[in-house]
């Protein structure tokens, strides 16, 4: 009898190759078979923070929607929401994808970037590209880091001393 675990996890070691086809053909598997695995969740949101490759993390977003198990509450069940669900940290959280152009090649093109990143590689050349962060709530907010999580919270304000 085939263990879906076993083949969820081998699926994940497979993100990092360096085949972008490889990956590819993971993460559209995952997609069919990792459905409310908050396992394949995670690894998913850490690949997206670690994997410079645009199409591969706009997959991997599309994937993550794929998969994300959402259930119908109940008019009972509904809560209104909590602290740690503010706009400001949703907008950190968010992966955007914009247009740019490289300063070092100059092609135009787009990007997709998370919130809190002040940089990216460029599709075309694969240099680092900076971009200016926008002031968010989380620099004031004494729960900031609790709202985006540890990482996102040190890399943001770390993008946003660069450009001080």
């Amino acid at each position: 009898m085939n263990d879906p675990t076993i083949n969820i996890q081998s699926l994940l070691k497979n993100l990092y190759h360096e085949d972008a086809g490889e990956v590819r053909q993971s993460l559209e598997e995952i997609g069919r078979v990792g459905k409310g695995n908050r396992e394949a969740m995670k690894a998913l949101q850490e690949f997206l923070g670690k994997e410079q490759r645009t199409h591969l993390r706009i997959l991997a977003a599309q994937t993550i929607s794929k998969i994300k198990d959402i259930t119908q509450s109940s008019p009972k069940e509904f809560k209104k929401p909590g602290i740690f669900q503010c706009p400001g940290a949703e907008k950190i959280k968010r992966v955007e994808i914009i247009d740019v152009t490289c300063p070092h090649c100059h092609k135009e093109g787009t990007a997709s970037v998370a919130g809190f990143e002040n940089d990216f590689a460029c599709e075309s050349c694969g240099k680092m590209i900076e971009r200016d962060l926008p002031e968010s709530c989380i620099e004031k907010c004494p729960v900031g880091m609790e709202c985006v999580g540890e990482v996102r919270y040190h890399k943001y304000l770390n993008g946003r001393k660069l450009l001080k």
